[in-house]
C-alpha cells in the first residue's frame, strides 16, 4: 500500500489518460497515471488523422511526446494492470497487480479523491479454424510488426473507426487492402467514411470470415459473402480489429452503470459517471479510439475532476472553520520549499534536508535541481546529494564560496526557499560494470553519494576514495562508509587519512595491480581533469560530473555548453554526467573562469554593505 492520498488517479495511460493528467497536474493536482503496458508505443506507423497542429505523425509519435510531457507533471507507473476498483465514499482505492519476477506477482493498493477511468480496448477473437494456428504467423491483433507492404496483400477485418483507420493507412503505403465485416455498414466517423470512398480499398460488406489456410504463414482467408457462396481471398497479412471493451467485469464489480456492450455511461457534459468523483473518457465510454476525440474528452474531464475538488475543499473549509487558516497557510508554503534541517559540516560547508515531495518522488542519481532564494537572486544549480521518497526530502550540500552561497549559509530551519526547481538533467547511466573506484573531492563528494549507493545496489563493487584540502572540510564519511565496500580518505595537509590527492591512492591501487573496472570522479575541475589524465592511460571508462556556467538549467540559454567527443552538449540537459574521457577540460576550464573579476567585486560589494 502506499501511504500517499493522490488528487488524481487514472486508470489507463492512453490518449484520454495522458490528456488528463497533463492538465489536471497544470491545475496543480496530484496525479498518478495507472498503465497495463510497458511503455506508451501502441500503434506503430499508422498515422493519426486530423490531430490539431501535427498535419503528419504517428499515433506512436504522438503517444510517446504525449508521455513525455505528462511525465513533467505527474507520476506514471507503466506495467501496473488494475485489477480491482473500490469507488465508493471520498477515498477511492485502486488496486494494480505488479509482476515481480516468473513466478510472483503482487497487488498494490492506491488512494486518490478522484479516479478517471481511461482504460483501452480488447482484441475479439473470431474463432474460426486457422486462427490459433497463424497467430503471430501473419495473424494480429494490433498492429504487426513493421514492414514494407507496398503490392502485398493485406486484410483487414473489422467495422469501427478503428478498422477503417488501419485500412487506409495500409492503402496510402501502397498495399492492396481488403476491409471485411459482417456488418452492413461501418460504425465509423464519417469523415474516414468519406476517405474511404475515395480510397483504393476494397470494401466488402457482410462477408463472414470462416477460416484461415497457409503452411508456415497465413496465405488465404476464406469468407461467406451475404448470398451464403465460398470466397477465398489471398492475403500476406491479416489484421483482426474487431475488439471489445476491455474491463467489462472490472467496471460492473466496482458498480458503474455501463451497457450491455460494457461500455461506462456517462454524463457528456463534464464526463462524470454514476458515481461521485469518478469520471471516465476514451475507448472505455466509446468503444473506439479517436485519438484527437479521446484527448479532448481526457481535457473535459480534468476541468471537471479540478472543479469537483475544489467543492470538497470548499465543503471541508465550512465544516471546518477552525482550519481554515491553516489550509491557507499551507497552500502558501507549498510554492516555497521549507529548509527541515541545517547542519554545518564545517566552516565553510552546510547541509540542507529540504521538504520537496514532488522532486523527491522523481529525482534520480545524477540529476540537479536549480534554486533561487531572492526575487533578485541568482539561480543556483545544486545536485541531489540524497533524497527519501517517502518522507518527501531531498538533500543539498554546498559551499560558502560566492555571494549567492554565503547568502544562502544565512538561512535557517524553518526558512523558505523561494524557487526551487528540479528534478533536472540526465540520470546517471549507471550499470553491473564489477570493480568501481569513486573518487569525490571537496563537495564534489555530495553529489558521487546516491551515485556510489546506486552502483553498490545493482551489484558493483564500490572502491571510494574521498578527499578534502584539510580534515575538517571533509564531507559524509559516515555516509559514504555505509554506501561503499571500501572507504579511503585523503587530505592536502595530511591532518586526516593519507597525506596526499585521491588519485594517489588510486594509481597506488593499480601499481599493486588491483583491477577497475570503471572509475567515477566528481570534484574541482582540476581534480577531475588529473584523473581523467590518468585514467586515459589506462584505458579505464571514466564518468565526470560537470557544473558550468547555468542560467536557465532547460537547454535554453547555452550558457553552460561543454564540449564532449567534438560536439557541443549542455550540461543542464544532456548532463551533468559525461564520458570523462572525451570533455575538452581546456574550455571547460576556460569557461568556468569568465565571470571571476564580476563575482569578486559582488563579493566585496557585500563585505562593504553588511
Amino acid at each position: 500500500m502506499e501511504s500517499k492520498i493522490w488528487d488524481v488517479i487514472c486508470v489507463g495511460g492512453g490518449p484520454a489518460g495522458l490528456s488528463c493528467a497533463i492538465r489536471a497536474a497544470e491545475l496543480g493536482r496530484s496525479v498518478l497515471v495507472l498503465e497495463a503496458r510497458s511503455g506508451s508505443a501502441t500503434a506503430g506507423s499508422m498515422m493519426v488523422d486530423g490531430y490539431p497542429g501535427f498535419f503528419s505523425i504517428t499515433r506512436q509519435e504522438l503517444l510517446d511526446k504525449m508521455a513525455r510531457q505528462a511525465k513533467y507533471h505527474a507520476t506514471i507507473r507503466y506495467a501496473e494492470k488494475v485489477s480491482r476498483l473500490e469507488l465508493e465514499g471520498n477515498i477511492k482505492r485502486v488496486y494494480s497487480t505488479v509482476v515481480r519476477g516468473e513466478f510472483f506477482s503482487e497487488e498494490i493498493m492506491y488512494e486518490g479523491k478522484t479516479v478517471l477511468i481511461a482504460t483501452g480496448l480488447h482484441p475479439k477473437k473470431l474463432n474460426v479454424p486457422g486462427e490459433r494456428k497463424f497467430r503471430s504467423k501473419g495473424i494480429y491483433y494490433n498492429n504487426p510488426p513493421e514492414g514494407e507492404y507496398e503490392e502485398k496483400n493485406v486484410i483487414i477485418i473489422g467495422h469501427n473507426s478503428w478498422a477503417v483507420r488501419n485500412a487506409l493507412h495500409y492503402d496510402s503505403v501502397g498495399a492492396h487492402v481488403s476491409l471485411i465485416t459482417a456488418r452492413s455498414t461501418f460504425d465509423a466517423h464519417p469523415a474516414l467514411l468519406r476517405r474511404l470512398n475515395e480510397s483504393f480499398v476494397d470494401i466488402r460488406f457482410g462477408h463472414e470470415v470462416i477460416s484461415f489456410e497457409g503452411e508456415l504463414k497465413v496465405k488465404k482467408v476464406n469468407l461467406k459473402s451475404p448470398a451464403g457462396e465460398k470466397v477465398s481471398i489471398l492475403t500476406d497479412i491479416v489484421v483482426i480489429l474487431s475488439s471489445k471493451i476491455k474491463n467489462r467485469e472490472l467496471f460492473m464489480n466496482a458498480g458503474l452503470a455501463i451497457t450491455p456492450e460494457g461500455k461506462i455511461i456517462i454524463n457528456s457534459a463534464n464526463q462524470d459517471t454514476n458515481l461521485s468523483g469518478v469520471f471516465a473518457a476514451g475507448s472505455a465510454i466509446r468503444g473506439d479510439s479517436i485519438v484527437g476525440i479521446d484527448a479532448a474528452e481526457g481535457q473535459t474531464a480534468a476541468m471537471q475532476i479540478s472543479r469537483h475538488l475544489t467543492d470538497l475543499e470548499k465543503e471541508e473549509s465550512v465544516s471546518q472553520p477552525e482550519k481554515l487558516t491553516t489550509t491557507l497557510e499551507q497552500r502558501f508554503v507549498e510554492g516555497k520549499s521549507v529548509i527541515l534541517e541545517k547542519v554545518d559540516l564545517s566552516t565553510e560547508i552546510i547541509k540542507w534536508v529540504v521538504e520537496a515531495p514532488r522532486i523527491a518522488e522523481k529525482c534520480q542519481p545524477g540529476q540537479f535541481v536549480i534554486i533561487r532564494i531572492n526575487d533578485y537572486g541568482e539561480r543556483i544549480p545544486l545536485t541531489i546529494a540524497d533524497f527519501d521518497r517517502d518522507a518527501g526530502t531531498i538533500t543539498l550540500i554546498f559551499q560558502k564560496i560566492g555571494k549567492s552561497t554565503k547568502l544562502m549559509g544565512k538561512l535557517k530551519t524553518g526558512d523558505h526557499i523561494l524557487n526551487l526547481l528540479g528534478p533536472l538533467g540526465a540520470p546517471v547511466k549507471i550499470e553491473k560494470w564489477g570493480t568501481v573506484a569513486v573518487l569525490g573531492g571537496g563537495c564534489g563528494v555530495a553529489p558521487v553519494l546516491p551515485k556510489t549507493k546506486a552502483m553498490r545496489e545493482i551489484g558493483n563493487y564500490v572502491v571510494s576514495i574521498i578527499s578534502a584540502r584539510t580534515g575538517s572540510l571533509l564531507i559524509c564519511q559516515d555516509d559514504m562508509k555505509e554506501a561503499s565496500d571500501e572507504l579511503h580518505i585523503a587530505t592536502d595537509d595530511g591532518t586526516l587519512g593519507h597525506h596526499g590527492f585521491g588519485l594517489d591512492l588510486l594509481q597506488k591501487f593499480i601499481n599493486e595491480g588491483r583491477k577497475f573496472d570503471h572509475v567515477v570522479a566528481v570534484g574541482p575541475i582540476p581534480m577531475m581533469r588529473a584523473v581523467v589524465n590518468f585514467t586515459k592511460k589506462h584505458n579505464i571508462p571514466t564518468i565526470v560530473s560537470l557544473a558550468p556556467l547555468m542560467v536557465d538549467g532547460t537547454g535554453m540559454c547555452g550558457a553552460c555548453r561543454v564540449t564532449v567527443g567534438g560536439k557541443v552538449k549542455f550540461a543542464c540537459v544532456d548532463g551533468p554526467n559525461f564520458d570523462g574521457l572525451k570533455v575538452d577540460f581546456d574550455e571547460l576550464t576556460l569557461r568556468s573562469r569568465a565571470y571571476r573579476y564580476e563575482e569578486r567585486i559582488s563579493l566585496e560589494h557585500m563585505s562593504r554593505t553588511n
